[in-house]
């Protein structure tokens, strides 16, 4: 996909007219679609809010001032260097030994980096490795789709280039929150230095939410497919009213009502231009999914159709684009009620 300086808050990429039968996801359009907007979550706070995307551009290097910081309530290993904090078993045996929570599945585990994801929710700072509370806060966040638990080594004092540019650390217990799902190509931020001390990351874990989206008012689902919907001609006609598709940014997440919205709006267009006949095709069914290229995901897919159709035929599991493979996850369907 092109890189790109500026995401807009919604880029939608729309089939210019229905496709016959199959659907293939449309890669040419994709391809030329904004890369997703990836966050990495701050490493000198103890809590965060989400970022929005120009905050996240404006982010500038400061110096400290060897104030001292919040103690962290993980141990501190001995000798107090990165090498002995990275190759410390104890830690390492948190991340390996965390249970996966219920409606979760593990994703990655005991990574040496944390996410630079999209749709970044916050962060908080635990006082154990606790995959189950880092759950639980996810599950209280509307639109939280995934977490990521790690260990951070943190300064004890916020380093001064002059006065303490190197001074002891402290071990924090982090957990992030996204709005996309995340993957173990995305933990990838592997620390930053602060003056001379260097902060760095070990027992990183990420889960993806396994439940089944909200349901939509006005409805029903969502239903559980096993791909994307790959719906035959019936009884001669086409069915598939085309598809949006929106790149993942800080303000555009795996959300389903998006694609309800744009079924609703697809069908206020069809009446305000109907055939010569005054009839018009309405959208009753849409199939909402994530698009991942390589192994990560891109953004929200949403094919539309004027009849709903069984899971049965949620035969599209992906494609290649010459060594690139797209592949469909938490793909659900919902039908007008």
């Amino acid at each position: 996909m092109r890189s790109t300086c500026i995401i807009s808050a919604l880029v939608a990429v729309a089939a210019a007219a229905p496709a016959p039968s199959p659907q293939f996801i449309d890669l040419v359009a994709i391809d030329a679609a904004p890369d997703p907007v990836l966050v990495s979550a701050p490493f000198d706070v103890t809590s965060d809010s989400p970022f929005t995307e120009r905050s996240v551009s404006t982010l500038t290097k400061r110096d400290g001032n060897c104030a001292v910081q919040p103690a962290g309530s993980g141990p501190v290993p001995s000798p107090d260097t990165v090498e002995a904090f990275q190759a410390d078993p104890g830690l390492q045996a948190q991340a390996t030994n965390a249970p996966t929570p219920d409606g979760y599945s593990s994703v990655f585990t005991n990574a040496d980096g944390s996410l630079s994801a999209s749709r970044y929710m916050g962060l908080h700072t635990l006082t154990s490795f606790d995959t189950l509370g880092c759950a639980s806060l996810c599950d209280q966040a509307d639109g939280c789709e995934a977490f990521n638990t790690y260990i951070e080594r943190d300064p004890s004092v916020d380093p001064n280039a002059n006065d303490c540019p190197d001074p002891p650390s402290t071990t924090n217990y982090k957990c992030t929150l996204w709005g996309a799902p995340i993957s173990a190509e995305e933990a990838n931020n592997k620390g930053q230095y602060r003056d001379s001390f260097h902060v760095v990351i070990t027992g990183s874990n990420g889960y993806n939410k396994a439940s089944p989206p909200d349901s939509i008012d006005g409805f029903t689902g969502p239903q559980e497919l096993g791909g994307a919907i790959n719906a035959p001609l019936d009884n001669g006609k086409n069915t598939y009213m085309g598809y949006k598709y929106y790149p993942f940014s800080q303000t555009q997440g795996y959300s389903p009502s998006t694609c309800a919205a744009a079924c609703t709006a697809q069908t206020a267009y069809n009446s305000r231009h109907p055939a010569a006949d005054g009839t018009y095709a309405t959208c009753s069914f849409f199939n909402a999914y994530v698009l991942s290229q390589n192994g990560v995901p891109q953004g929200l897919y949403c094919s539309l159709y004027s009849k709903s159709w069984a899971p049965s035929y949620a035969t599209n599991y992906g494609q290649y684009r010459g060594s690139d493979r797209y592949t469909v996850s938490r793909s659900y369907s919902y039908t007008l009620a």
